[in-house]
């Protein structure tokens, strides 16, 4: 029986992979081989589209984290209206600022990259492989089985959306409409990035107030990594790129996840599904942390929130409703398996990367004062969500 394994992709990993792949082609072709020169990576910074008091501003306010509200200054209506959310609301609250900061869309930084066909033709499949396929099936059969069905997932009623935009949405017709992101099932489809990619939980591994570590066990990394082999189970390739964006600058962590998302698709043409998992943050004027939680099968499972982004800035981003028709799917999915694991959509003016495909999905799996165990519950809850909507939905 075939086993799917998950694809981890780093920076070093990358390099040392093309350089033993020169070296091999070198010795087997002899000095005929024309070996091609690798570059050693350079840490360039994008050029975002900005002016100096937007980024003055932005700054201040990354660096104080969310200004708290002292009823006089009116910083909480300044809050509201750049990022569209309420600081005495924390429910509505995510790490946004720096998707200010992404370059603005242009027509070819915009265009999802086509696969190279022109000589490609179908290979023939020999038995092996038709034994191979049906054996693929019978497991995804076996686990899309396990999950609630089109009529029940496409049946919502009453899902909750809190809508920063000026856009009129009817989230439960846009959850029974056509699933736009087909997956096919024989190639890598979903790709899973962290813009944020040092965020971590309550803990040991917190530092000060950053709350940040470059550490792939204790940041978002290791959540991803149980998103990634739980869809995996359900016979979903997937493709975890654990890229650092947000260190050792914070500053257009966005722009850089940007192209991550075209270079991965790039490589793997048949993605459809792009994930960027985050987690949330809010610290309380006492000092406390936002903490999500709800009980599922009886233990302590960290809320998850999806984010949608739109065109509403103006940026280039035609998918925004099919991405938001993903999210409702797997809202309703989540709440038929997991009741009271799921936040409200969060539908947002930013753009988020999520223009690149139609069946992108930023997550908050949890909040800054959730446990890092508490997330990878949530992790394992949301992926079967996801599963169902794809599979099923």
């Amino acid at each position: 029986m075939r086993k799917f394994r998950t694809y981890v992709i780093t920076k070093k990993g990358i390099y040392r992979a093309a350089a033993a792949a020169a070296v091999i082609a070198a010795f087997s072709l002899g000095t005929a081989a024309i070996v091609k020169n690798i570059p050693e990576p350079a840490e360039q910074e994008a050029v975002t589209a900005y002016s100096p008091a937007e980024d003055e501003l932005y700054k201040d306010i990354l660096d104080d984290g969310l200004p708290e509200n002292d009823g006089g200054s009116g910083i909480g209506d300044m809050i509201k209206r750049i990022f569209g959310f309420d600081a005495d609301k924390p429910d509505t609250i995510i790490e946004s600022s720096s998707a200010v900061l992404e370059a603005a869309g242009q027509p070819g930084s915009s265009e999802r990259p086509e696969a190279d066909t022109e000589n490609e033709s179908d290979p023939v499949p020999s038995p092996e492989h038709g034994q191979e396929q049906d054996q693929k099936q019978d497991i995804i059969k076996s686990a899309a089985s396990k999950l609630p069905s089109h009529e029940e997932i496409t049946a919502s009623a009453g899902l909750e959306i809190n809508n920063a935009t000026n856009y009129s949405v009817d989230i439960d017709a846009m959850c029974a409409g056509e699933l736009a992101s087909k997956l096919t099932l024989d190639a890598p489809e979903v790709l899973i990035v962290h813009t944020h990619t040092t965020e971590c939980y309550d803990g040991d591994a917190m530092s000060g107030e950053s709350e940040r570590t470059t550490n792939p066990d204790q940041n978002m990394c290791a959540v991803g990594d149980i998103i990634a082999q739980t869809l995996e189970a359900h016979g979903i390739q997937t493709i975890h790129d654990t890229t650092i964006h947000d260190y050792p600058t914070y500053q257009s962590a966005y722009t850089r996840t940007l192209e991550t998302i075209n270079k991965n698709i790039e490589q793997y043409p048949s993605i459809k599904v792009v994930l960027d998992v985050h987690r949330d943050a809010y610290i309380y004027n006492d000092g406390s942390k936002l903490r999500v939680c709800a009980e599922v099968n009886g233990e302590e499972t960290a809320q998850v929130m999806l984010v949608i982004g739109t065109d509403s800035m103006g940026l280039y981003h035609p998918y925004w409703r099919d991405n938001l028709t993903l999210a409702a799917k797997v809202q309703n999915a989540a709440e038929l398996m997991y009741p009271g694991m799921m936040r409200p959509i969060n539908l947002r003016r930013e753009r988020f990367n999520m223009h690149v495909t139609r069946g992108s999905l930023l997550l908050e799996v949890g909040s800054n004062g959730n446990s890092l165990a508490e997330a990878k519950t949530a992790a394992v809850y949301i992926a079967d969500a996801i599963a169902a909507a794809l599979l099923n939905g």
